[in-house]
């Protein structure tokens, strides 16, 4: 019974765009090529995408500092910045350079007009609060003659009366041009001091990483690059895969 059945089906064929008397048919070929390249694209993305996230930090820290002042009015305006919740880690890369800065917002008070130049100090330090950086630099509100401020409150006035504005100024006062942070010595937390008790709304660090280099290209110019670099893997791969 079995051999009867099996001489009637005849031998098993596979159907022709799969097999040929050669082997594989070229359809067969061209489907197991695609799919090798879509694999071969897939994981060189995932490698750029790995290497993206290991080389190129993050661009922008900033914290708000809470300013403390002197009640007597005798010591200095004093705040202290925790950058990380732990005092071993690390937020910065020790191979990139950082440009530290501080931005106050400030009401155009009379008080504050009057104070003229004042000094911003400023420390870094690690998690022994031993200072790593140090920086002071003067600042000053921007100089407006009487009839400037009156007229400027005169054009506001609609805006000023909605609560749409506020009389105010901010001041971005460049701390540190360039900045290296140490492997055996990372920095854990700032110390910010101003001379004069000047009145502020609020106040920011900010440490901003300066880009050279590859990385510059890799962040500004993300999607030109990572072409460049997953072609470049692409192009590897299949040399490889070719010679294999």
């Amino acid at each position: 019974m079995t051999g009867s059945l099996s001489s009637s089906l005849g031998p098993l064929r596979l159907p022709a765009w799969v097999s040929t008397r050669n082997g594989l048919s070229a359809g067969v070929r061209l489907m197991l090529a695609g799919a090798a390249l879509v694999v071969i694209v897939l994981s060189s993305v995932s490698l750029y995408a790995i290497f993206y996230r290991l080389y190129v930090p993050t661009l922008l820290h900033q914290a708000p500092a809470y300013l403390q002042y002197d009640r007597t009015g005798v010591a200095n305006t004093t705040a202290v910045v925790n950058f990380v919740p732990e005092k071993n880690y690390k937020f910065l890369s020790t191979s990139q350079a950082y440009a530290v800065a501080l931005d106050l917002r400030v009401p155009t008070s009379e008080e504050n007009r009057r104070l003229g130049n004042f000094m911003v100090s400023l420390e870094l330090c690690n998690g022994k609060g031993v200072p790593v950086h140090q920086s002071s630099r003067p600042a000053i509100l921007p100089y407006r003659s009487g009839l400037m401020w009156h007229l400027r409150t005169l054009v506001q006035s609609p805006l000023l009366l909605l609560s749409w504005w506020q009389e105010e100024e901010s001041l971005h006062i460049d701390m540190i041009d360039v900045m290296y942070d140490r492997h055996f010595s990372p920095i854990n937390f700032a110390r910010i001091s101003l001379s004069k008790p000047l009145q502020v709304y609020d106040a920011t660090i900010v440490i901003r990483a300066q880009f050279t280099g590859l990385r510059y290209w890799m962040y500004y110019w993300r999607l030109p690059t990572a072409l460049v670099f997953v072609s470049i893997a692409v192009a590897w791969q299949l040399v490889f895969t070719a010679v294999a």
